[in-house]
């Protein structure tokens, strides 16, 4: 059986979406709750019996299929103000970086998923927490009409609410400078009590893109597997097609793929522009079980390499020989030869003058 244990992380950049209370694994520490001085708030899962592992602080739960069933989480303010907490759920997805991530997000499931977490929980999107007080959360989860062999896996997130003071403040300068602290407490939910499934990945397609404004290609792996996909790293190779001179790589390890998810494992091209033809990926992933080697071809069009090249804020633009300038320059040189001999032909009368 998948072995699985709670993290604890503080996110302390602004509108972070880092998980405080995620799904980590055997090689990391487990922690009963999450608590935050700055933030003056404890949250912990209330564990129903359905719970596979007492020992886990997140729900890790054995479920049925068309069952209902009203998880709860305890909010406790120990500040002397009252406290006004934002909430989600979303399924955990993989993003570039080969982190799980259990908030919202624009990260996808495979097609394969079971079903989507985010969409079949529901809760309040706000909950006031009194000062010195503890308030429940309550998740109403309703499980789909059907059995999975491996997991699903979501999460619940907890956000820090920005006051009346910072929304204007928002609203003014178009930035808030204040740290926000944000909670997520992990969900997986199974149908069966033996959850050992064969490992599937694939690479679906390769595309040239950009990460924040700079150019890199986008390698779009899914797995189709109903489980955590540890321990992964990747070697990536592109060539020219029919080649074997090597254009760009790279080596990234101590990543994971979350159930069912769509990966797009980014290889930067360090500042280099595209260049339209023909390519070719190689690659090469590992998981702590298994083994799987890539190769795809894929195009990059004149119009692609063009549109992507003048957004990469690396590249030095060429905006090409204004002949307005030389236009300019030329009249300007006109105009002092001009001058010039105007000049030189007032001086030459006014000698002419006072020798006579």
């Amino acid at each position: 059986m998948l072995i699985k244990k709670i993290g604890l992380i503080l996110a302390t950049a602004t509108f972070s979406m880092t998980p405080l209370l995620g799904l980590a694994h055997d090689d990391e520490s487990s922690s009963s709750s999450a608590d935050s001085g700055a933030m003056g708030m404890r949250v912990s899962a209330v564990l129903p019996e359905n719970q596979v592992n007492k020992d886990h602080t997140y729900f890790d739960l054995l479920v049925k299929p068309n069952d209902e069933q009203t998880l709860v989480v305890n909010l406790t303010n120990t500040t002397d103000k009252s406290q006004t907490v934002t909430t989600a759920a979303a399924a955990a997805k993989t993003n570039i970086n080969g982190v799980a991530e259990y908030g919202p997000s624009k990260n996808k499931l495979d097609k394969s998923a079971p079903f989507d977490f985010g969409k079949v929980a529901e809760l309040p999107k706000q909950v006031e927490v009194p000062a010195n007080s503890t308030k429940k959360l309550e998740i109403k989860v309703k499980i789909p009409d059907k059995q999975w062999q491996g997991i699903v896996a979501g999460g619940i997130t907890i956000t820090q609410a920005a006051t009346a003071t910072e929304s204007n403040a928002s609203k003014k300068a178009g930035v808030t400078i204040r740290n926000r602290y944000a909670y997520a407490i992990g969900v997986v939910l199974q149908t069966a009590e033996k959850t050992d499934v064969k490992e599937n990945l694939s690479l679906e397609k390769v595309d040239a893109g950009q990460i924040s404004s700079r150019n890199a290609i986008i390698s779009e792996l899914h797995s189709t597997t109903e489980a955590y996909l540890n321990g992964i790293s990747i070697t990536s190779k592109v060539t020219r097609k029919n080649s074997k001179k090597v254009l760009y790589e790279a080596k990234k390890s101590k990543m994971q793929i979350t159930p069912n998810s769509v990966f797009a494992y980014p290889l930067s091209l360090d500042g280099h522009a595209f260049k339209p033809g023909k390519y070719t990926m190689n690659m090469t992933v590992k998981s702590k079980k298994s083994t799987w080697h890539f190769t795809k071809d894929f195009p990059i069009t004149n119009e692609e390499a063009k549109k992507l090249n003048d957004k990469d804020v690396t590249l030095v633009h060429d905006e090409g020989f204004n002949w307005w300038w030389l236009v300019l320059a030329g009249a300007v040189i006109i105009a002092i030869i001009l001058f010039w001999w105007q000049r030189r032909k007032k001086q030459s009368v006014n000698n002419d003058v006072k020798h006579f």
